[in-house]
């Protein structure tokens, strides 16, 4: 099939799914036509058997830690489920709030970090399967292998689906596993085998996963698939070329399709929303392996916290995620701005560790969305920022902000937002940059090309007075100033745009302004990549202290604890009330 996604003012990127079928493969529920009547008769014994009981040595469905870091309302995050006392294994876990019986679709991030940050760089899919109405879990794996890393999720699942699949609603025939990078050969081989346990009629083992996705997959080492799979891969990806990924599906057991979507590169959080429209044919195609879904239960209002969605700037369509500690208030507020290169990602993007970090702190924190490039410029980019705090202060009450206690984050690209805004925002209590770009006129390209930097934040077509100009004029570093917020700007010294934080560094302590600076020895761009290396996690420590010192966290302010659960209780419930929807 061929589809099309667009964006105005972007060229029609076009997507094609091209299907690979293995029909009555290893993978499909019908056995092939002509296998012995024993075999047939033990599918047929295996797809009827009911829910199994309870296990006798199964762990609580517990959660632990900080509870603020969640993506979606009622959260249970940080439930263990494996490992040692010293070395946990846990799972963050999205249940509804009625008791329908509904798909688990389990959300794997790759990378070698793959251990206590589950949410980094599945944002967007842990959203939109929950939206769609499947509880969702993120779990915890050990990458040193893919033998280890199943042997982990095959207890993961064994905890969601055998265990406490009753409290979940979760229909253990129904589950499907969503992996993304690094992730997929643990996924494809945690389906392989446990196929063959239920086949065993191994008692003890989940029940085979209903489908899985792979999304910019990693295939070395990957089995063939033996359930039936989709790929979604990148024409762009020049890490993992998309001939890997069709060779995959050749290879496979059971029905396997890939889509290939156009100018797509590698990691998923990083395509454009032009690129999106896999997201729709993706729950299309779960749907005829899990059947219909029932709607999302979510409740009218969050009781733990978090409200989704909630709009600041109704003329542009654009709304906010936020999390509110408990405790009276007012509360210090870190107001986050994703990156992207000004022209992907959204309020679930590229910033999720900082979500948890902020709550742990006893912290509130806001995630904007803005509108993003080729759609408008970067001055109406700033200009929603501003926006987003202009509408926060006036709902501060409401929200039990401390307007005066605000702190501004931004990464990469709005890492240049949020330091431009340091001129004109002086009220700020803070301002943190991570990566940012502050040199617009040095990275700005030649303008004959589409993709140059000043064409695509300002659609200019030559170099000349007035274009450097404006260019000079969203520059950071051309606007520090003694007036500006205090500062910490922080970057990984493998990161290539170290050396403008360093420029800027200089010239914001020329002018007499606060700053600190922060790098982290031989650390790439991205915070979500920083958590791969134990060494580089220092920076969760330096960020957390400041942002305490500058936001004041007083006593009516608690962190955010498991205890703090106990407004809305650790099992599924029906929401109370809130003055914000």
């Amino acid at each position: 099939m061929t589809m099309s996604s667009s964006r105005a003012g972007a060229t029609l990127r076009p997507w094609r799914a091209t299907v690979v079928a293995k029909a009555g493969g290893a993978g499909e529920r019908a056995p092939r036509r002509g296998a012995p009547a024993t075999v047939m008769l033990l599918l047929l014994l295996v797809a009827a058997q009911p829910v199994a009981a309870q296990p006798k040595d199964c762990l609580p469905l517990t959660p632990t830690g900080t509870q603020g870091g969640a993506l979606l309302p009622r959260g249970l995050m940080n439930v263990r489920f494996g490992g040692t006392t010293g070395a946990p294994l846990a799972l963050d876990v999205y249940p509804h709030t009625d008791a329908a019986i509904r798909p688990l679709a389990v959300v794997l991030r790759g990378g070698t970090g793959t251990v206590g940050q589950r949410s980094s760089y599945v944002g967007q899919l842990v959203e939109m399967l929950g939206d769609a109405g499947y509880v969702v879990a993120t779990a915890d794996y050990r990458s040193q292998s893919v033998d280890v890393a199943v042997e982990d999720l095959t207890a993961a699942l064994r905890l969601l689906t055998m265990c406490h699949a009753a409290t979940l609603h979760v229909d253990q025939y129904k589950t499907v596993l969503v992996a993304e990078d690094g992730a997929a050969p643990a996924a494809l081989q945690l389906a392989a085998r446990l196929q063959e346990l239920r086949l065993g009629r191994f008692a003890g083992a989940p029940a085979t996963p209903a489908a899985v996705v792979v999304i910019g997959g990693r295939f070395t080492s990957a089995p063939v698939p033996a359930v039936p799979t989709r790929v979604v891969h990148g024409l762009a990806d020049s890490d993992v070329p998309i001939v890997e990924a069709r060779t995959l599906c050749e290879r496979a057991k059971a029905s396997c399709e890939v889509v290939d979507v156009a100018g797509a590169s590698h990691r998923v959080e990083n395509w454009w929303p032009s690129q999106w429209g896999y997201k729709r044919e993706l729950l299309q195609w779960l749907s005829t392996r899990v059947g219909s879904v029932p709607a999302p239960a979510r409740g009218t209002a969050a009781t733990d916290g978090l409200r989704k969605r909630v709009v600041y700037d109704a003329a542009n369509t654009l709304s906010l995620d936020l999390w509110t500690p408990a405790g009276a208030g007012p509360h210090g507020v870190v107001v986050l701005v994703h990156g992207g290169g000004w022209e992907a990602g959204d309020r679930v993007t590229y910033i999720a560790p900082m979500l948890a970090l902020a709550a742990a702190k006893g912290l509130a924190w806001v995630s904007i969305d803005y509108r993003l490039t080729p759609d408008v410029t970067n001055r109406e980019q700033v200009a929603d920022v501003r926006t987003a705090l202009a509408w926060l202060r006036d709902h501060a009450r409401e929200l039990r902000f401390d307007p005066k206690r605000m702190v501004l984050v931004g990464e990469s690209a709005s890492g240049q937002l949020a330091a431009h805004l340091a001129a004109s925002e002086p009220g700020l209590a803070g301002i943190v940059s991570f990566y940012g770009v502050y040199d617009l006129e040095a990275n700005a390209g030649d303008p004959a090309n589409p993709r140059s930097l000043a064409r695509r934040l300002f659609r200019l077509t030559t170099l000349d007075a007035a274009g450097r100009e404006t260019l000079r004029e969203y520059s950071p570093l051309h606007h520090a100033a003694s007036t500006a917020p205090p500062m910490l700007i922080l970057a990984g010294t493998a990161d290539r745009l170290v050396a403008q934080q360093r420029a800027y560094a200089a010239a914001l302590k020329s002018a007499g302004a606060r700053v600190d600076v922060l790098e982290l020895d031989g650390a790439p761009h991205g915070m979500e990549a920083w958590n791969d290396n134990p060494a580089w996690r220092t920076w969760e420590k330096g960020v957390g202290d400041w942002l305490v010192a500058r936001l004041r966290v007083t006593p009516n302010e608690t962190s955010d604890r498991a205890d703090a659960r106990q407004r809305s209780g650790a099992a599924p419930g029906p929401h109370r009330g809130s003055p914000l929807r």
